[in-house]
């Protein structure tokens, strides 16, 4: 059965003390080995760097996550390239157990620039360079003890591959590091925002009301990296409150502040299909539609939705009217429905949190979701042309996300996107005039012809995915 599940290869590299990295946590950049996971057209690789240094093993993995023979693939070999020293070429082989290939090199404690891997699969020989500089994860420190009702810093380290902090972070809707808290029973949210501090770390202060388990999700996006959505737990001492449960029956209809918001969905709630949802504001005392919102962090609204066990976390924003027009002039009247679109792995209880400025204050509007479960497992192998670059769409982003191109040739775009639980519903290029529908679970190919030389820009509908063709 293993031999029969090999499309779709994942190469695992590994070489030096287990620690693991990913993207975001999420199922589709698990790494078994630990280690560097990331996407080369239809392949998943991990790259780790295991203890003594210089000694590497190669695994191949199918895109379930099932481990194939190292048989399946020949000739592997890899090329490490180290700051002003000699490129190094291994030829790596077969271990005992036939599970893996295994390597050695030179020991030294000058950092890995690049590595490049190299193999034979069905007469053809392929290769996948290590992306570095791409790989980011962060850690969270805190006070010993956690006391409700006191002000605590929370500090958080973004570390690249060689654990080297980095204070380098693109600007997202006017902030480095967004920062979501909720209670373990989703009834406390809060949405604040780490500043860079010395020592490039990223601080914040908070006050936790009650004592018990918190959540916490960091969302930042390195610069030369893919955006990244990592969760944390603390435990906070103190008084605790009775747990407060998720009500489905509470309605579709909330009041915050001055805004009354009027939830609506194209269809049922089902994991795995996308769904529009629509937010319509009226003002809480007169009823009256709102058109006097503030850009809250330069989008009209910011939504978090959080799976009841708090394993699932979504943030989307709007989905502007008209994404590639000039911002509206100030003081032009705000829409009084804000669009949206979400998706959701797996069935059960969901809480949403949608926030909208009025007034100089900030409104907090809860929803809770209910998601059916869905027709039945998303395909996990994509069906791309032969002569088409396949491009991974998840919650990790595009993978690859830079793709090289020549300008007046067509170029052939395969887009797999992996599930609904991502902003990936719509690719476009501003810069051609194209749109596509991505339906999860589906390859849908582009073909584009790139105009002129530079980079050609490429997003998700909520400009938060990002990519570009890097045009000659």
């Amino acid at each position: 059965m293993r031999l029969l599940r090999f499309l779709g290869l994942c190469l695992l590299l590994t070489a030096g003390s287990t620690k693991a990295f990913g993207h975001d946590g999420q199922a589709d950049h698990v790494a078994k080995h630990g280690g560097i996971v990331f996407t080369n057209g239809p392949f998943d690789l991990e790259f780790v760097l295991l203890a003594p240094k210089g000694r590497y093993a190669v695994y191949f993995n199918d895109t379930s996550g099932e481990e194939l023979p190292a048989s399946i693939v020949s000739d592997v070999s890899l090329s490490i390239q180290r700051t002003a020293r000699t490129a190094e070429r291994l030829a790596l082989r077969i271990d005992d157990t036939g599970e893996s290939w295994l390597g050695s090199g030179t020991v030294t404690d000058t950092q890995i620039s690049t590595a490049r891997v190299s193999y034979r699969f069905r007469g053809k020989t392929e290769q996948a360079d290590v992306p570095f500089s791409t790989v980011f994860h962060a850690e969270l420190s805190t006070p010993l003890a956690i006391k409700a009702g006191a002000p605590i810093a929370l500090t958080f380290a973004v570390k690249d591959f060689f654990g080297r902090n980095t204070g380098a972070m693109q600007i997202v809707h006017e902030k480095p590091m967004h920062l979501m808290i909720v209670s373990a029973d989703l009834a406390d949210f809060y949405h604040i925002h780490p500043t860079l501090s010395p020592g490039s770390v990223f601080r914040v202060s908070h006050v936790f009301p009650h004592g018990g388990d918190y959540r916490l999700f960091a969302d930042f996006t390195p610069v030369g990296g893919g955006n990244h959505i990592e969760s944390f737990t603390v435990k906070v001492q103190g008084p605790g409150r009775p747990p407060i449960p998720l009500d489905p029956a509470s309605g579709w209809t909330a009041n915050s502040g001055s805004v009354r918001m009027t939830l609506a969905a194209d269809k049922a709630f089902r994991a795995g299909e996308d769904i529009s949802l629509s937010m319509t504001l009226a003002d809480a005392k007169t009823g009256g539609p709102v058109h006097d919102l503030q850009r809250y962090l330069g989008a009209w609204a910011h939504i978090a939705i959080i799976s009841q066990d708090t394993q699932d976390f979504l943030h989307v924003h709007p989905i502007e009217e008209s994404p590639s027009a000039s911002p509206p002039a100030p003081g032009a009247p705000s829409p009084a429905t804000i669009r949206t679109s979400a998706g959701f792995r797996r069935a059960g209880l969901y809480k949403m949190w949608v926030q909208v400025q009025r007034a100089n204050r900030v409104m907090t509007v809860p929803f809770i979701l209910r998601v059916a479960p869905g027709a039945g497992p998303l395909t996990q192998i994509p069906q791309a042309p032969t002569d088409a670059t396949l491009i991974k769409v998840s919650s990790a982003g595009y993978e690859p996300s830079r793709i090289p191109a020549k300008a007046g040739r067509p170029l052939k775009l395969a887009f797999f996107r992996v599930d609904a639980q991502n902003c990936g519903r719509l690719v476009k290029f501003p810069g051609l005039g194209v749109e596509r529908e991505l339906p999860p679970g589906q390859t849908v190919v582009i073909e584009v012809t790139p105009r002129k030389t530079g980079p050609l820009a490429f997003s998700c509908g909520m400009n938060m995915m990002k990519g570009e063709l890097l045009v000659q």
